[in-house]
């Protein structure tokens, strides 16, 4: 961003200029993106705890009555099936996956 001899900026809002466009979330934005190159340490902390929250709160097919460990047949090891829907859950899957049930009546409750 070049930032012009007359210009008001951080104070976007009582700027004369008519060919700045800045809104209040444009000037957020760029005021988080400047803190955060400040300290990326901090950054990264904070994007990888709220992943974790996020990981956390979301219903996990193990725990689930609806899900079955199956054995597969050209391999050793196990899978995991779902009754309700008859689909494999990938071995990548760490929680529920994005067709399930219980995740999307989660994600409906959250919205509300």
């Amino acid at each position: 961003m070049e930032v012009r001899n007359d210009c008001t900026y951080p104070n976007c809002l009582i700027c004369a200029n008519p060919d700045c466009d800045k809104e209040n979330k444009d000037i957020h934005a760029l005021l988080k993106r400047r803190r955060w190159t400040l300290n990326p340490t901090l950054y990264r902390q904070k994007q990888q705890d709220y992943r974790a929250r996020i990981k956390s709160n979301l219903p996990h097919c193990d725990e689930c009555e609806n899900c079955i460990l199956v054995e597969k047949e050209k391999q050793d090891g196990y899978r995991r099936l779902c009754i309700d829907e008859m689909r494999l859950i990938e071995q990548k899957v760490s929680n529920c996956p994005l067709w399930c049930r219980k995740r999307r009546d989660k994600d409906k409750g959250q919205a509300s």
